[in-house]
């Protein structure tokens, strides 16, 4: 058998010893904290011997370590040490086992009874966990071992335990020295020991990273709030000034905005120091003197941890960003009222508008102009004039509809209601013809405008599932048609209903009566002369 699997078996060995006194260890605790809640000082006899149980137990823990330590055994005489070992160990830790059993007793006489039989259970399980230990260290005491499967027939350890050792040694192939990340990165190691700073240092660069050094926790400090980019930190925390739980203290919230995990590498291994410094924000712990395998191991699993996470944070930004392109471009389509209603699922949009305004605009000409002209330089003028339309359309609150062709419509008073529509409209209108009439030539043809207003009712929704738009039904929209079709070039046409809704500050000049398709004679008016 390889050396791989004598470690495995001492591991397996400890580990059931372990497993007995960490019962013991739990359960006395946890009783402790009960007793505690209780409130009663007459329990104070009843917590010491709780107290003295689980010290024992501690006490035990640490003769396992120190009797079967992973590098002491070497593979020619295994089991010789192990049997030296074992007879050690069990004159260390009788008198402990035998000094716990007395305690469970006078705890079973001597506690509240409405105490002990609350947690009956417990205290049996710690005198379950008793006896398995007392029963395992007498096993590897009696037992003559020559080969694993000696262990097995002292009781020692199970066939399934061997079975897993053996299966895991096969498994396990040696680690390569250069220990090469998957994720390299910058790593900030925080030492103020030069000599451990320089030995991570060249560690970490031979793994595959970038390695940055402070000897102290303001200079660390100093360099995550920089430009400097750092993935991960190696952290201390005995250091002159600031210590390392300090550090972690004030900037929690900065390493937690950039994601940056900390990993402690530290002398000090007690209980409340391991707690605190994980509460304040690091990821993980580990002691010195620094087992690099196990230290790159931690880092790898950080960095990738990291790694996925500034993933997810990077896909959230994308999600974010194609939302607002989305957002914008519905706004572009519709207006912000009805795009509202659509995000919130709203099926079928329609609406009755009592009243609001109707324009057309329409180029004059443009039909034979644009036999004449090619089709880029068509596409070009539209654009260019119905873009500066768009901006004006802005500028003065009234909502385009749709471009047909080379016609332009456009409302005031949908999909909000506005007692200021005619107005707003008509002021568009002139912007829109003064416009127009600036424009340069196009070749040798000057462009002229049409236009037509009317006001009154519609119906206003959305139609159509692909390439919808926001549009408005109704005699409305049709007499607006007919106005600019019935209108003159360079000038804006519209009904009485509109003209009766402006003010007299506007210059109206009536014309004579028209005769209408589908309207009969209307009254109409010109802006201006």
């Amino acid at each position: 058998m390889g050396s791989r699997v004598y470690l495995l078996l001492l591991s397996k060995i400890r580990h059931n010893l372990k497993t007995f006194v960490n019962i013991i260890c739990g359960f006395s605790e946890l009783l402790l904290e009960e007793l505690e809640d209780t409130g009663n000082e007459t329990n104070e006899t009843f917590s010491t011997k709780l107290n003295s149980i689980n010290l024992n137990g501690r006490e035990i823990s640490t003769l396992i370590d120190q009797s079967f330590p992973q590098t002491s055994f070497s593979k020619k005489d295994f089991f010789v040490e192990l049997s030296s070992q074992s007879l050690l160990l069990a004159k260390q830790a009788q008198g402990l086992i035998a000094a716990n059993i007395d305690e469970l007793v006078a705890c079973k006489i001597g506690s509240p009874v409405s105490f002990y039989n609350a947690y009956q259970d417990d205290f049996f399980r710690i005198e379950k966990a008793t006896n398995g230990l007392k029963k395992n260290l007498q096993a590897l005491v009696k037992g003559v071992f020559k080969s694993s499967d000696s262990l097995v027939d002292a009781g020692v350890i199970s066939r399934d335990d061997l079975n897993l050792v053996i299966q895991l040694s096969e498994s396990l192939q040696e680690t390569p020295d250069a220990l090469k990340t998957d994720f390299p990165s910058s790593i900030l190691v925080v030492d103020d020991n030069v000599s451990n700073t320089e030995y991570l240092k060249r560690k970490l660069s031979a793994s595959g990273h970038k390695v940055f050094s402070a000897e102290s926790a303001v200079d660390a400090e100093a360099l995550i709030q920089s430009s400097v980019g750092v993935d991960l930190i190696l952290l201390d925390i005995l250091m002159p000034g600031v210590s390392g739980y300090e550090f972690l203290r004030s900037n929690q919230d900065t390493l937690q905005t950039k994601n940056i995990p900390v990993i402690i590498v530290s002398s000090l291994d007690e209980q409340d120091t391991v707690y605190r410094c994980l509460e304040a924000g690091a990821q993980d712990f580990v002691t010195k003197p620094i087992n690099f395998m196990i230290l790159a191991a931690r880092i790898n699993a950080a960095l990738e941890r990291k790694h996925l996470l500034d993933k997810e944070e990077d896909y959230i930004l994308s999600i974010e960003e194609e939302k607002e392109k989305n957002e914008k471009l519905l706004l572009n389509i519709l207006p912000p009222v009805i795009a509202a209603r659509m995000k919130e699922n709203e099926t079928t949009i329609a609406d009755t508008v009592e009243n609001c305004t109707i324009l057309f605009a329409d180029i004059v000409g443009f039909t034979p102009m644009s036999q004449s002209l090619g089709a880029e330089k068509i596409v070009n003028t539209l654009n260019s004039i119905f873009s500066k339309f768009d901006e004006f359309c802005e500028e003065y609150d009234v909502e385009k509809i749709k471009t047909i062709g080379d016609a332009y419509m456009l409302a005031s008073g949908v999909p909000n209601s506005d007692p200021n529509h005619a107005v707003k409209t008509v002021r568009m209108a002139m912007r829109m013809l003064s416009f127009v009439k600036e424009y340069p030539k196009v070749d040798s043809f000057k462009l002229s405008l049409r236009i037509g207003i009317h006001s009154g009712p519609v119906i206003a929704g959305i139609i159509g599932k692909k390439k919808f738009i926001y549009d408005l039904w109704g005699d409305t929209v049709n007499t607006a048609a007919r106005m600019e079709s019935h209108g003159i070039p360079d000038c804006i046409h519209m009904t009485e209903e509109t003209a009766s809704l402006l003010p007299e500050s506007f210059d109206l000049t009536k014309r004579l009566a028209l005769q209408i398709k589908g309207k009969g004679t209307l009254d109409t008016f010109l802006v201006g002369s």
